[in-house]
């Protein structure tokens, strides 16, 4: 038994996009782009392009998705139509409870994270107006603090789209019902930095809360922008990437009376005066079903010289079944920036990047047992020891011995 605990492991590994969660131990536990559009009868086809400017209707703050999510957010007075809810003992308790606790984590994280990344990450925040954030779940809050002048956020995950609660059809009780289960879907990444991909699909899929949407555009109102507009985006096997308005029912082609699920969700929001998006993709990216052959691979390799962000990663970069996507960011960012559960260090060892560590770098914590140090990287942290800065905030799996490690890796 003992000699298929790895394989299991690995296994378990895998279909953790952003997160396992990690044991308790005593000393160091880790706990727009603008489309061509192709009009064809009731579809349109959206064709992967490589601009990076996307295209918006003017924006009214009175919306159905921008009103739901004030409610979510705790954000009280900013929900127009839905501002009634309030009164309500679930709503009321709710957002005293989210301010609370998003008082404490900009306290304790998020503005050292802002303070910090708008001096060492200056150059991307200039040049690069695509963030890309493989194995990322809903996680728009740490993206935004390291890059909030990107104006396209593309993330990748295994957990469902699902959709936004409609809160006026809520009968007495589920109010309260959602509220809760919405704040539990928060926890890790409260206290943790990161989500749980296990623990995500088993929340995201109860009754009430209803996939990742809800999550995410938390995080978008949280931090500080307004909802213009919700997208749905649908694939269909090789063929097209379709994108469709949130309340229109696709069809699946294959059994013309099913409605399709969408595989992807773009979500316009406002930042400042600035409207920018960010698209969020459940797609497994193993080679299997990510390679040259597929539509997905076609569009999102049409991004150039972005910045690829990549933490609490299950170090699945690390696996030959992972190759294509590993060589499509080498090959695409400008900027790599990461933790040691990314990109494995010696992919940098070439003349083509010029490297910057930060942190303390340590063993994988006991959930990868059969992983240990990268001997590339310990050898780098130990030659640039004299120089390598310390991070004032903490981030990642090393969440017990906060022994955080981040690699800034730029394309020369």
């Amino acid at each position: 038994m003992r000699a298929i605990i790895p394989i299991i492991t690995i296994f378990s590994a895998f279909i953790c996009c952003n997160g396992v969660e990690p044991k308790e131990e005593k000393k160091e536990t880790p706990k727009s782009d603008t489309v061509k559009q192709v009009v064809k009868k009731d579809t349109v086809v959206t064709e992967p392009k490589t601009e990076l400017t996307q295209t918006f209707a003017p924006f009214n703050p009175d919306n159905q998705f921008n009103n739901v999510t004030a409610v979510i957010s705790g954000l009280k007075g900013k929900a127009h139509k839905l501002n009634y809810l309030f009164d309500s003992a679930a709503w009321s308790s709710h957002e005293e409870f989210i301010d609370k606790s998003w008082k404490k984590l900009e306290r304790t994280r998020l503005k050292s994270m802002r303070e910090w990344a708008s001096k060492e990450f200056e150059t991307p925040n200039t040049e690069a107006k695509v963030v890309f954030y493989p194995f990322s779940g809903p996680d728009f809050l740490t993206a935004d603090a390291f890059f909030p002048n990107g104006e396209k956020y593309v993330m990748l995950g295994l957990e469902p789209v699902g959709k936004l609660p409609d809160l006026k059809k809520f009968k007495p009780g589920e109010h309260s019902d959602y509220a809760q289960d919405f704040k539990e879907s928060l926890g890790d990444i409260f206290d943790k930095s990161y989500f749980i991909t296990r623990k995500m699909l088993h929340d995201f899929g109860k009754q009430k809360v209803n996939g990742l949407l809800p999550v995410l555009t938390f995080f978008i109102r949280k931090t500080g922008h307004e909802i213009a507009d919700v997208k749905y985006l649908y694939r269909f096997k090789q063929d097209s990437i379709i994108e469709r308005p949130y309340d229109t029912k696709v069809m699946d082609r294959e059994n013309p009376k099913e409605v399709k699920k969408p595989f992807g969700v773009r979500i316009d929001f406002v930042a400042g005066e600035k409207q920018k998006s960010v698209y969020y993709f459940k797609y497994d990216v193993s080679n299997k079903f990510f390679n040259d052959t597929c539509v997905f691979y076609k569009y999102l390799n049409a991004d150039k010289n972005v910045v690829t962000y990549i933490k609490s990663a299950s170090y699945l970069l690390h696996n030959g079944f992972m190759s294509n996507m590993k060589n499509m960011i080498l090959a695409n960012s400008g900027w790599i920036i990461q933790d040691d559960t990314g990109m494995p260090y010696k992919n940098f060892a070439s003349n083509e990047w010029s490297i910057k560590l930060y942190g303390q770098y340590a063993r994988p914590v006991s959930d990868f047992k059969w992983l240990n140090k990268e001997q590339a990287l310990e050898d780098a942290f130990k030659k640039d020891s004299a120089r390598i800065g310390k991070l004032p905030f903490h981030l990642g799996y090393h969440w017990g011995s906060k022994k955080d490690v981040i690699i800034y890796a730029t394309r020369k």
